[in-house]
């Protein structure tokens, strides 16, 4: 109790300082009071604790302590009750000797490995020992040694110091650590002898850390580093050491500014370098090291915009690159400011000037200016005629700037050169036809002296004004054209078409129709239409009357005199089908076609009847006639032929053909639109006398008809051959009279046509083909309107290359060699140049009488518009009354016209706006060059015009303001270079001098170059940073004109400052708390330091010391600009309860000045760790016989959380027969058993163990024991039931295996291992004698083969034991049945002869009917069920249609009556054969004799007592076999319900399955079970879905299984006994 009071009293006080817990103190306090008060109960097991120390290190065997003696315990029961130790580390340091019971050292001891930091080292051990149970604490101290020497992080540290550094600064190092405790750690640090550095060391609660303290300034110039070395001492005995090595290195200060190698560079450069070009390189030198020495190379920033884009300068090699396109012609020379800076603070600067100069290449092109151009010119202008005048020019220098031109192409112009160089005019040199060429472009080509030379072509495109000098022309003469017949009256016809080479009105055509003024003239019904050629028919042709015509057309054009042609026209007029076919015969008297024709009626096939003969005024196909018939009385007897018109007899006449005979033929044309005509001709078969008769009488008629007729036809044809032979001539004539035109005439095969023409006409009008085609059109053509669908237009199939042909020449310029001789000459060097410049003296004498002055004139910028600048026409002396009419102008280079001449007066006047800077740009003298030009004759005058100068551009400056920053240790002198200003006047005009406005630090210089003058703003007072931050200042250029003007400049003076403050911390110590676990990236605190500085000298950088204990930079991190400390990583109070961080802070100045403090994080203990349970001694077994109280376990639970927090309850929280009982010290257990076990109800427990702290939220863990229980041979061998049932087959092999027995047990291993043997009676008749049991599987063998017509069933025991000790065993009784084979054959029981054999006679009446019963074969089967199921047949009988058997009764009966031509005796052979696999038969033979009825009836009066007896005998039997079966029956039944009824566990069913698939004589099959298979007794055709049984001779199938489980074994219980029921019924009656 005094115990409990205590720990109340400290957990009192404890939530009395922690609010947070304060409501669970009256929980707490009862749970302890209860716990201990449990420790009190069972503690008993708890003996005693003892305490051993030992130094580290000690070597293995050392004896701690005797723990057997200490403990009073007996040292010979140590083995027996097994002594040992138990640690709570994972490695065994102790163990105890159980013969002497001594506790000694079992590895190797570390004190610094086993317990960390400067306290008590404690080791807790338990020892056991068992029946009864008993644990012992044992604590080991470890002693301390010193073992370790002082050691640092890193054997060697850099710090680096700037020169500048001021005494008394301090360097912190990194700390030594030595892992022993109390005196053996570090003690002191001692520091090499030297004159720049003392050490100083603070102390902390956990370490001693060192400062390096500067006690003199360092001066780099003496020496650049210091070499120190720093000594750690621990206080042990003997003492130990460790050394850092300090290297001190020293930083230099930026004193040294950098130089160029020379002050100003001059180089050259050619133009149109290629981008990316370094083009030179500068070299300056700095003697300072590090930054301070690194240069970086910059253009200056007052330089002109154009250099920057031109330019560019690499800031670290210095080269200077070429960024944009050089143009001479742009600038021909640069001036380059370029400054080399440090990387000091404050950077120094060095400068130097670059000029280059650029050299000129041939880069551009010659440029041909047209000043006046006319750009048309009358066809009928005379050679000389000026065209153009041009000028060249090349913006090159030197020989690249001279210009060569001339025409390239063969063009009837030339140039003519003017005095003025580089100057042409373009004249004709021949005469024009605008009707050959109506347009020239002129090439002309300007070619420099450079090399390579360089050329620039244009183009002048003349237009030739045209002059009516040219008639209209037709495209052939005479010309032919097609008209269609019957036109309609006032449609056109076609149109003719002329061409005039002229333009305009010159070309414009009207057309007209020459009149002869005869009366008979076609013309008169002609019409044209003048304007587009159209030609008109008055009236409609017909080509019967007119079939050709010509006639004359006029072409005039209007021109000034109007021109005219003519051309001849022939128009032929195509036929149309607009006439009908004429009968010519038959005709009769009445006008009709109409005839009658008499034929023999002896005339054979082929007889000619009479010709039809017809005529059409058309011509071709129009004109072609084809002859059909229409109607006819019999078509088998005449025939037409379609061209000829010839009616023919096709067959001899017969007597039956009528003797009359009406033929009525069509004749039509070929026409599109074909037109008819009939004509209707009467035969009449005349016999031959008649025939003759008849003939004669005609003949002399047909002979004179025939005779006209020829005549008529032969004229008709000879006129038509001879139109088609002068039309061929014509046709022929026209294609060769012009070769312009194409005329062909062909005759092409019409493949696709298939009449009596071989061919059609094709000819060619313009261009177009024409071809007369028959009513079948050619595919690919199209219809020619008008043309009434019989001539068609053909598509062309020429190429283009056949229908046009273009003539073209080429005639090469004289020009050309000139051109080429005088550049050779160029390009020998200036020999040729001077040759050249004689050349173009030469061209000037001869071709300059066109340019007779050039004047000069002087006009000042500005002026107004009208300002007469001088007369231009007085002083060249021209007439003043014809400059309107010579059209008088200027002409000048520039695209705006700023000045004008006046044609009235002469005088040439101002005409817009002059500024002289926008002109000329520059200094120089502004000319420009005016071209006064007059015509009729052209002459050329050129004014010079200086625009003079003004004052009206005051200086500017390129920005309004301009910002110079300086630091404020510059020295004076310093030169800081500004914008310069710029003036677009020239000479005085411009600017003159720069003035500054008075201050006291600066002062203003001007460098002169040629192009400007610079200003350059000197430092001449050092500036002061804290007296004026900024200082404004105006600078003023002024330039020299009257009244002078001025710019200004706003400069303002930034004054940068120096880093001479140090940032300062708020405090210099900062306490804070933090609870563990807290997320990563919490803010724990946010610093603040301060620095006065501006700038980079005022921004603070914060960073954690590089010297503080390792793990903190891993687990907390600082913002470097806002200075908040957050986590990193995960805090974990029960790691670390405290961290110490050293922050710096450090500016951004050069060197970087800082300060210092101390951040002191204390960890708040929060509930995160679980408790944790170990498992000291742990024995997975117990026997299932154990007592209540058996200890299974020691464990024991701790939690790394401390205060309540840590504190732990722990219980078993499922329901297993074990309880925890707790020890006398805290949180450990002993887990013991609690009730009895059972191994066979549960043989393994899992023991689930729960420990939860007391925090908030409590935190719990589980652990499971698995505790198997130990077998004890407890149970005997169980069969699964009892008795067994099993069915074999009889003739079974001797030595085979029959079935199999098993029997279960429920111990384990030995316990549970079966042997089987068999009971034996020790009877002779004891069947047990013949069987054999196999003593490990249970397997039962046969030593003889069963009958079953001997012995059906029998039984036997089986005996089952374990080898448990002692052995326990059981029995069952096995019951065997015989199935029965088929090994029996059938025995015929009648008939039966005398001696034995089966043959019978029966006698029959003969006159019976059918189906007379003749007698009935009986047989006997010693077999059962199939295998004794009988079937007959006839295997042999005398007349098959007079006997039948029945198959399952053997009746014999008759088929039909007999009748008189039956045979008097028949014989049959009856077969009789069983259902086995391998079916059994036998034979029996009755002789059946027929008899008269009175016969028969007296002999089935002698048989019928014989067969009275002998079924009375039968049916005696029957009736016995049926009482007994049927007895049977019911005993059977009634045993079924009582075995039902006597045991519940076992359900006895007996079914009979309807076999769905068997189609036989039975209505169902019997099915049985045996084992896991179910049997059925089948016929010979088995169901489908199952599988013979093997040996079965094929009559047992296996069935599939479609039940269930549980109705399995109670279908087959059942079935055992009702198959033995029915084995035995048919036993005693073989019949059924």
């Amino acid at each position: 109790m005094a115990i409990s009071t205590t720990v109340q009293a400290e957990l009192r006080a404890k939530t009395a300082s922690k609010s947070l817990y304060f409501w669970s103190e009256n929980v707490i306090c009862c749970f302890f009071l209860f716990f201990y008060n449990l420790l009190l109960f069972y503690g008993q097991c708890a003996l005693a604790q003892i305490r051993y120390s030992v130094p580290e290190e000690v070597r293995d065997g050392t004896v701690v302590g005797n723990v057997a003696k200490d403990l009073g315990l007996d040292v010979a029961s140590l083995g027996e009750r097994r002594f040992r130790v138990v640690s709570e580390t994972n490695e065994a340091i102790f163990a105890v000797n159980a013969d002497n019971g001594a506790l000694y050292v079992h590895g190797r001891i570390d004190r610094e490995q086993l317990c960390q930091g400067s306290g008590t080292c404690l080791m807790e051990l338990k020892v056991l020992v068992e029946n009864p149970l008993e644990v012992h604490y044992v604590l080991v101290e470890i002693t301390d040694e010193n073992d370790h020497a002082p050691t640092f992080p890193k054997r060697n540290e850099t710090i680096k110091i700037a020169e500048q550094t001021l005494s008394g600064k301090r360097f912190q190092l990194h700390a030594a650590h030595d892992p022993d405790a109390g005196m053996n750690s570090v003690r002191t640090y001692s520091l090499s002898a030297n004159e720049y550095f003392d050490i100083n060391v603070r102390e902390t609660n956990s370490e001693k850390i060192p400062f390096l303290v500067l006690k003199k300034m360092l001066d780099r110039e003496k020496k650049s580093e210091h070499f120190l070395l720093v000594t750690a001492v621990d206080g042990g005995k003997p003492q130990r050491s460790g050394t850092l090595n300090v290297t001190i290195t020293v930083l230099d200060s930026n004193d040294n500014r950098p130089v160029f190698s020379q002050e100003i560079y001059e180089i050259t450069v050619k133009e149109n370098v290629k981008t990316g070009t370094s083009i030179f390189k500068l070299t300056a030198t700095d003697p300072d090291e590090g930054t301070n020495g690194e240069i970086d190379y910059s253009l200056a920033k007052t330089l002109k915009e154009r250099i920057y884009e031109i330019f560019e300068l690499d800031t670290r090699t210095a080269d200077i690159v070429v960024k944009g396109h050089i143009d001479y012609e742009e600038n021909d020379f640069y001036e380059l400011e370029v400054q080399a800076s440090d990387r000091g603070t404050p950077p120094l600067t060095g400068e130097c000037r670059v000029i280059i100069k650029i050299i000129d290449v041939n880069d551009n092109s010659p440029e041909i200016d047209v000043t006046s151009l006319s750009n048309t010119v009358s066809e009928d202008s005379k050679p000389g005629t000026v065209v153009s005048l041009i000028r060249v020019k090349d913006k090159d220098s030197g020989v690249n700037g001279k210009i060569i031109a001339h025409i390239t192409n063969n063009v009837p112009f030339e140039l003519k050169p003017s005095y003025k160089e580089n100057t042409y005019s373009v004249v004709t040199k021949d005469f024009l036809d605008r009707e050959e060429v109506s347009n020239y472009d002129i090439t002309i080509k300007a070619t420099d002296c450079g090399e390579p030379p360089l050329s620039t072509t244009k183009t002048l495109s003349i237009q030739i004004l045209d002059v009516n000098d040219n008639s209209p022309q037709f495209g052939q003469n005479p010309l032919y054209f097609y008209i269609v017949e019957n036109n309609v009256s006032g449609t056109s016809l076609f149109s003719v078409t002329a061409s005039d080479k002229d333009k305009n009105e010159n070309a414009d055509i009207s057309y007209s129709i020459a009149r002869t003024g005869q009366e008979k003239d076609v013309a008169l019904f002609l019409n044209v239409n003048a304007e587009n050629g159209q030609i008109t028919a008055l009236k409609s042709f017909d080509f019967e009357t007119l079939k050709s015509f010509q006639f004359q057309v006029v072409a005039s054009d209007s021109g000034t005199p109007s021109l005219s042609s003519n051309v001849t026209v022939h128009v032929f007029i195509l036929d149309q089908n607009d006439n009908a076919p004429v009968i010519l015969y038959p005709v009769s008297s009445n006008g009709s076609a109409e005839g009658v024709e008499e034929i023999p009626r002896n005339v054979n096939a082929g007889h000619l009847v009479t010709k039809v003969r017809a005529y059409d005024a058309d011509i071709g196909y129009n004109g072609w006639l084809l002859f059909s018939l229409q109607q006819v009385t019999d078509h088998s007897l005449f025939g037409l032929d379609r061209y000829t018109g010839q009616i023919r007899t096709l067959r001899s006449l017969t007597e039956t053909d009528e003797a009359e005979h009406k033929l009525v033929i069509l004749v039509k044309d070929n026409g599109n639109v074909s037109l008819s005509a009939t004509a209707t001709v009467l035969v009449k078969v005349v016999e031959p006398r008649e025939a003759f008769a008849a003939s004669d009488v005609k003949s002399s008629t047909k002979d004179s008809e025939d005779t006209n007729v020829t005549f008529y036809l032969m004229i008709t044809l000879a006129s038509v051959s001879a139109l088609f032979i002068i039309s061929i001539i014509v046709l022929i004539a026209m294609q060769c009279s012009k070769s312009s035109t194409d005329y062909t005439s062909k005759y092409l095969q019409d493949t696709n046509y298939d009449g009596t023409l071989c061919h059609s006409i094709q000819y060619r009008s313009g261009d177009k083909r024409y071809m007369l085609v028959g009513p079948r059109m050619s595919v690919g053509s199209t219809i020619v309107p008008g043309s009434q669908a019989n001539t068609l237009v053909l598509p062309d199939r020429r190429r283009p290359s056949e229908e046009v042909r273009d003539y073209i020449s080429f005639n090469i310029s004289s020009h050309m060699a000139i051109s080429t001789t005088v550049q050779t000459e160029v390009l020998d060097g200036w020999m040729g140049v001077r040759s050249w410049i004689t050349l173009c003296s030469a061209l000037l004498l001869f071709y300059g009488q066109c340019a007779l002055a050039q004047i000069r004139y002087s006009v000042p910028e500005e002026v107004r518009d009208g300002t007469v600048v001088g007369n231009v026409a007085k002083d060249l002396g021209l007439d003043v009354a014809s400059l309107g009419e010579r059209r008088f102008r200027v002409v000048s280079e520039t695209n705006e016209a700023i000045f004008a001449v006046n044609s009235d007066n002469g005088a040439l006047y101002v005409h817009g706006r002059i500024d002289r800077e926008q002109l000329c740009q520059g200094s120089g003298t502004c000319l420009m060059e005016l071209k006064v030009l007059v015509e009729n004759p052209l002459e050329v005058h050129y004014v010079v015009v200086e625009i003079t100068d003004v004052n009206d551009h005051a200086p500017t400056f390129p920005k309004r303001n301009e910002t110079i920053e300086i630091w404020e240790q510059s020295l004076p002198g310093k030169r800081f270079q500004l914008h310069p200003a710029r003036d677009p006047d020239a000479g005085m005009n411009s600017i003159r001098t720069y003035t500054l406005s008075a201050n006291e630090h600066f002062d203003v210089n001007v460098r002169e170059s040629d192009l400007s003058k610079t200003p350059f703003l000197v430092l001449k007072k050092p500036l002061d940073r804290e007296q004026s931050k900024a200082h404004h200042l105006l600078l003023t250029a002024v330039d020299g004109g009257k009244p002078r003007k001025s710019g200004t400049l706003n400069v303002t003076v930034i004054v940068l400052d120096s880093n001479d403050n140090r940032p300062v911390f708020t405090q210099e110590v900062y306490e804070i708390s933090l609870p563990e676990n807290v997320e990563i990236g919490t803010v724990v605190i946010a610093l603040t330091a301060t620095d006065t500085d501006d700038g980079i000298n005022g921004e603070i950088e914060y960073s954690l010391r590089e010297s503080l204990i390792q793990g903190v930079e891993n687990v907390f991190k600082i913002d470097s600009i806002t200075g908040e400390i957050s986590t990193k990583a995960s805090v974990n109070f029960e790691e670390t309860d405290q961290y110490e961080l050293d922050v710096e802070a450090s500016d951004k100045g050069t060197p970087p000045l800082t300060g210092e403090c101390r951040v002191i994080v204390k960890i708040i203990d929060v509930n995160d760790n679980s408790p944790e349970i170990d498992v000291t001694s742990l024995s997975n077994t117990v026997s299932e016989d154990s007592k209540s109280g058996t200890v299974v376990s020691l464990i024991r639970v701790k939690d790394k959380d401390s205060g309540v927090n840590g504190k732990i309850i722990a219980h078993i929280t499922n329901n297993v027969p074990f309880e925890l009982k707790p020890s006398y010290k805290e949180n450990t257990y002993s887990v013991v058993t609690k009730d009895f076990l059972d191994r066979e109800e549960v043989s393994n427990y899992d023991i689930t163990i729960k420990a939860t702290d007391c925090g908030e939220p409590p935190l719990s863990t589980t652990k499971t024991l698995s505790i198997q229980i130990l077998d004890v041979n407890d149970n005997s061998p169980q069969f699964e039931q009892n008795p067994l049932y099993f069915y074999i087959v009889e003739n079974n092999v001797s030595g085979t295996s029959l079935f199999c027995v098993t029997a279960s047990d429920k111990d384990k291993n030995e316990n549970a291992d079966i042997s089987y043997s068999i009971a034996r009676t020790g009877q002779e008749k004891d069947v047990a004698l013949f069987l054999n049991v196999n003593a490990e599987n249970g397997q039962i063998t046969a030593l003889k083969s069963f009958d079953f017509e001997t012995l059906k069933s029998f039984q036997f025991q089986v005996v089952a034991s374990d080898s448990g000790t002692p052995s326990l065993s059981s029995n069952v009784t096995v019951h065997v049945f015989i199935l029965d084979q088929n090994d029996n054959a059938p025995v015929i029981l009648y008939p039966v002869s005398s001696n034995g054999s089966a043959e019978g006679v029966e006698e029959i009446p003969r006159n019976v009917n059918a189906g007379h019963l003749v007698t009935k074969v009986r047989a006997y089967d010693a077999d059962i069920g199939y295998n004794g199921w009988l079937l007959f047949s006839l295997q042999q009988v005398t007349d098959h249609s007079l006997f039948g058997l029945d198959r399952y009764t053997g009746q014999i009966r008759t088929l039909r009556s007999l009748t008189e031509t039956d045979e008097a005796e028949h014989k049959l052979v009856i077969l009789v054969k069983d259902n086995g696999n391998v079916s059994l038969s036998a034979t029996a033979t009755v002789l059946v004799k027929v008899v008269e009825p009175r016969e028969a009836f007296a002999a089935s009066d002698v048989k019928s007592s014989t067969k009275d007896s002998e079924d009375t005998n039968v049916t005696f039997y029957l009736m016995i076999t049926l009482a007994s079966v049927s007895a049977l029956f019911i005993i059977s039944i009634i045993v079924l319900i009582a075995m039902q009824c006597s045991k519940s566990s076992t359900d006895y069913t007996s079914k009979y399955l309807q076999d769905t698939n068997y189609d036989g004589t039975l209505c169902h099959s019997i099915q049985y079970r045996s084992g896991d298979k179910r049997y059925m007794l089948v016929g010979p055709r088995m169901s489908v879905g199952s599988t013979i049984v093997p040996g079965s001779q094929a009559n047992t199938l296996v069935l599939p299984d479609r039940r269930r489980p549980s109705e399995e074994v109670n279908a087959f219980q059942g079935f055992q006994v009702l198959v033995t029921v029915v084995f035995t019924a048919i036993s005693v009656d073989p019949l059924i």
